[in-house]
């Protein structure tokens, strides 16, 4: 029983903390430019859309700029913290300086997934056609739909291909100044942060806290009454101390480790003990009288600090017990030879170098403190891989945007402030 409920709790530390954690934070500098990384017009970094969306969605926005030389950014990103989307698309934007610069006619559609909040940010050239209001009918009309089944392919190139009828065709202009009955918000910086998945990973994340305090109080507790020898107490303990270690890290965790756990393992390990085979109390003997007891082997172990032993005696010397206790970290391994906790890696050299063409080899040569075997293994060496092309194949997953004639940079355009968001 204990075993499971260890390994449930281990489980749902690392899938919370993966949660919590996993996703990089954007900011508005180290989001991809994708005309940096010849992605097109399509900045998706952590690939929410398939290589035929984005080849779909470069086709329509390079039409478009091509016969209106209006010019569109797409950016999915799955998390900016605790920024506004608002604020954060209009920082992006003028970063950018997407649409022409004596135009300013761009215009930036950028999602966030955890917050589930898309907004339209609108140059000045194309706010007297793409107003608050269209801006807010498209995302609701033809994003919002295929956003909420996690869609946002076929959302964006629908929400894009709509924009291009509206440049393409100057007689659907009209509907412009008719919202169409949509009730539009005239503010879309809601606090929906509040309401953001990392909250809510918050406070699971402190569920788990209380429950695994809970847990570890009863085991520890359990094990504290039952009867048995006070060296598999403390050994049932550490196990316990590791799991709560990992779940409850660092203040929790050194808190009761400093109120509680570390006077408990000492009592266990130092507890009266009594000789099985006689029944007479034992002494234990001190780091120096010790040594006499413990066999060459062990005591290189203790002198490397790769295990720590304790030796028990009786008064007339007729039952000795040696009782070891692992260090948490070391080096040390057990030695294929010798097999005590002796064995590391001396040092390893690098025989041949990993180029971009071929992988390397490391040479480690392992030796052993005690009975000095030695042993030299080989480890390969990856290629060598550029920063800029691992940069180009995950800032996107499509890699012909220049092919459409792109171009290496947007226009200089500015944002005009104008614009909608929508939330999913």
């Amino acid at each position: 029983m204990t075993t499971f409920f260890s390994r449930v709790l281990v489980i749902l530390f690392f899938l919370t903390s993966q949660f919590l954690h996993a996703q990089e934070i954007y900011s508005v500098e180290n989001v991809p430019n994708p005309k940096d990384g010849g992605s097109g017009w399509i900045s998706d970094p952590n690939n929410y859309l398939s290589l035929e969306e984005t080849a779909a969605l470069n086709k329509i926005i390079f039409e478009i700029e091509n016969t209106s030389t209006a010019q569109i950014a797409v950016v999915m990103l799955p998390n900016i913290g605790d920024e506004v989307p608002k604020n954060f698309a209009v920082d992006l934007f003028e970063l950018w300086g997407i649409g022409q610069a004596e135009k300013d006619n761009g215009l930036l559609i950028l999602t966030i997934i955890d917050q589930r909040r898309t907004e339209f940010e609108v140059g000045y050239g194309l706010e007297p056609i793409l107003t608050d209001a269209l801006s807010y009918r498209i995302a609701s009309q033809e994003l919002v739909p295929h956003f909420k089944n996690g869609n946002y392919g076929l959302g964006l190139i629908a929400g894009v291909t709509r924009i291009q009828e509206i440049l393409n065709n100057p007689e659907v202009i009209e509907e412009i100044y008719d919202n169409g009955g949509v009730d539009y918000p005239k503010e879309f910086n809601y606090p929906y942060k509040y309401y953001q998945p990392e909250y809510i990973g918050f406070f699971g994340y402190f569920g788990l806290m209380v429950f695994a305090l809970f847990y570890y109080f009863s085991k520890t507790r359990k094990i504290n009454k039952t009867k048995d020898d006070f060296y598999d107490k403390f050994q049932d303990l550490k196990k316990m101390k590791h799991i709560i270690f990992m779940i409850l890290f660092p203040l929790p965790f050194i808190l009761i480790w400093i109120l509680f756990t570390r006077n408990r393992l000492s009592k266990y390990r130092n507890h009266s003990r009594f000789s099985k085979k006689t029944g007479q109390e034992m002494f234990k003997k001190t780091d120096v009288t010790e040594d006499p007891f413990l066999q060459k082997g062990q005591l290189v172990e203790e002198k490397i600090r790769s295990i720590d032993y304790d030796v028990w005696v009786t008064e007339k010397g007729d039952d000795i017990l040696i009782l070891k206790y692992k260090k948490l970290f070391s080096k040390y391994s057990k030695c294929p030879k010798c097999n005590y906790k002796t064995y590391y890696t001396a040092h390893s050299k690098t025989v041949k170098a990993a180029t971009k063409m071929s992988t390397g080899i490391r040479e480690n040569t392992h030796l052993c403190k005690n009975c000095n075997y030695s042993k030299v293994s080989r480890t390969t060496i990856p290629k060598i891989t550029s920063s800029s092309s691992s940069s180009s194949s995950s800032s996107s997953s499509y890699s012909g945007g220049s092919s459409f004639g792109g171009g290496s940079s947007f226009g200089g355009g500015s944002s005009g402030g104008g614009g909608a968001g929508v939330s999913w």
